[in-house]
């Protein structure tokens, strides 16, 4: 019984292509940012083959029936690291420079994209920064990772929705390798652990949102 259960569900379940709406031709989709089965949140690459730098992103509130496409307004050499999605209207968008190489930051919206503002302008991610990742857990509550600057993981934590951050101490962090960098978007969160990946094949893990870390080497190793 179970087995014909199963097959009938297997033989039930279907994808269906929704418009993204995204403006420029060739868009794809870089990253996807779920709340929950009505509101998601997904940004932009450029899949035309040309390289071009996307500042776009599209937002469901109905489960992906109709996505509406806007942009945020982020530098013209700017790249989307990921987007997250809190709530219908909130959403955070994170991008590294990709014609200098390094720098960055983070942009906020709290109308459901209509307008978005620069976090932490001059305090966070300078122009020797590479920033990955980013989430948070509630409006309040949330943590953002980009590569090691000055010597170490550069790592943030907000309990104000972004609007100040705290840098977690180097003491809280496993030192780094030499050459060793995140990936951006590449990270996985269950209730307050956090594990995000590194180039050398390592895995860095915390157990209390963001500040304070352990690190393990896979065993892994990646191709150069």
């Amino acid at each position: 019984l179970s087995l014909l259960g199963f097959g009938a569900f297997s033989q039930a379940a279907t994808w269906v292509s929704q418009a993204t709406n995204f403006a420029p031709t060739s868009s794809g989709v870089r990253y996807v940012s779920a709340v929950d089965s009505n509101v998601v949140w997904i940004c932009s690459y450029d899949g035309s083959g040309g390289g071009a730098n996307r500042q776009d992103f599209s937002r469901t509130v109905n489960g992906g029936a109709q996505w509406t496409a806007g942009t945020t307004g982020a530098p013209a050499n700017y790249d989307w690291s990921m987007i997250f999605g809190v709530n219908a209207d909130t959403a955070f968008a994170m991008y590294y420079d990709a014609v200098v190489g390094s720098g960055g930051g983070i942009w906020r919206t709290t109308n459901g994209g209509s307008n978005w503002s620069q976090l932490g302008v001059g305090t966070i991610f300078n122009a020797n920064s590479f920033p990955d990742v980013i989430h948070f857990w509630n409006s309040n509550e949330g943590w953002a990772m980009g590569d090691p600057n000055n010597g170490y993981f550069e790592m943030y934590t907000t309990v104000d929705g972004g609007n100040t951050w705290t840098r977690v101490p180097q003491a809280n962090i496993p030192a780094n390798l030499s050459g060793e960098y995140g990936i951006v978007g590449h990270y996985s969160v269950i209730g307050d652990n956090i594990w995000f990946d590194t180039q050398k094949g390592r895995v860095y893990r915390s157990h209390d949102r963001g500040h304070t870390w352990q690190v393990n080497s896979t065993g892994l190793t990646v191709p150069t």
